[in-house]
């Protein structure tokens, strides 16, 4: 990660005076995290299906209702629906 900053293009300027003691800086990073849902297993139940699912987002919408995670990663989700009628919406 460090020899790749050292190769990128820079991205930060300073300036100074003449006489004075001071300069000024900037430096800008930005990391694009796209959001992933992935069904690890279905388990069907007397009451719907289990989904054993990896995701790194905190809320999904999942057939119109929205569902919230403690935590991202891998996580136990029950549902009525069968696994080909779901439709998951999802975002930042």
């Amino acid at each position: 990660m460090a020899a790749a900053c050292f190769l990128a293009p820079m991205l930060c300027t300073a300036e100074s005076t003449y006489g004075a003691r001071t300069a000024t800086s900037q430096l800008r990073l930005s990391v694009v995290v796209p959001p992933v849902f992935r069904v690890l297993q279905v388990t069907p139940t007397r009451d719907g299906y289990d989904y054993r699912i990896w995701t790194n987002m905190r809320t999904v919408v999942i057939d119109g209702h929205e569902h919230r995670f403690d935590q991202v990663g891998e996580t136990t989700l029950s549902l009525r629906s069968p696994p080909d009628s779901l439709w998951v919406v999802h975002g930042l």
